[in-house]
């Protein structure tokens, strides 16, 4: 067995489970919760739960096995984040890829760029369809929001009691536009940025000058 791998014996005399770490441990109980009948996730457990004798002996052939989710464009609700990683977690993904940042919104508090979340966290509307069908047409509602601090160490904290690493991403040197609007002295040209409410690829981006670094 690789540091990921169980094996699983369920007898009439009980049940077990043997792992070389706690992950392999974690990753067999989720092969044993998805035996139990749906009723058992669905009410109060009130009469006893019969699960079917086997021996299965598992381990993972990718050591990375991750889900994305783009929180920019659409954000989702911190009980939304978790419920998604409890999803990967029950179906054995160690990695949470974690869309931050775009040119359509911030969405993580940084201290020391207040203005990331005071200005780049919000766009006036959005676009409604595709970028290709014109003319465009916009919803004219603003939009947006952001995590703080302690709710991004809270689920970091979630994702790691379910054996899931979380890999932030902030987008550099392009798809910044939100935080061009934020901090304009940061780009190669004079502006005037805004936070989008369109999709597509934009030409301001990070410029590599000293004060950028």
């Amino acid at each position: 067995l690789n540091s990921e791998g169980y094996r699983l014996k369920v007898h009439s005399d009980g049940i077990q489970i043997q792992a070389n770490s706690a992950k392999g441990l974690f990753y067999g109980v989720q092969s044993l919760l998805q035996m139990f009948p749906p009723t058992f996730y669905k009410s109060v457990i009130t009469s006893e739960i019969i699960v079917s004798g086997v021996e299965i002996t598992d381990q993972p052939r990718f050591p990375y096995r991750g889900m994305h989710l783009d929180v920019s464009r659409h954000m989702f609700p911190v009980c939304f984040i978790k419920r998604y990683i409890d999803l990967l977690a029950m179906y054995k993904y160690n990695t949470f890829h974690w869309h931050l940042t775009d040119d359509q919104g911030w969405r993580i508090e940084i201290k020391q760029y207040p203005k990331l979340t005071e200005i780049g966290a919000f766009r006036d509307s959005t676009l409604v369809g595709h970028s290709d069908k014109l003319p465009l047409k916009y919803d004219g509602e603003p939009y947006g929001g952001y995590y703080t601090r302690e709710q991004v160490k809270d689920i970091v904290q979630y994702a790691s009691d379910r054996m899931i690493a979380i890999i932030p991403e902030i987008e550099m040197p392009g798809h910044t536009l939100a935080a061009l609007a934020a901090y304009p002295e940061y780009a190669c040209t004079e502006g005037p940025f805004h936070v989008v409410g369109e999709w597509g690829v934009f030409e301001d981006i990070y410029c590599p000058k000293e004060e950028t670094f």
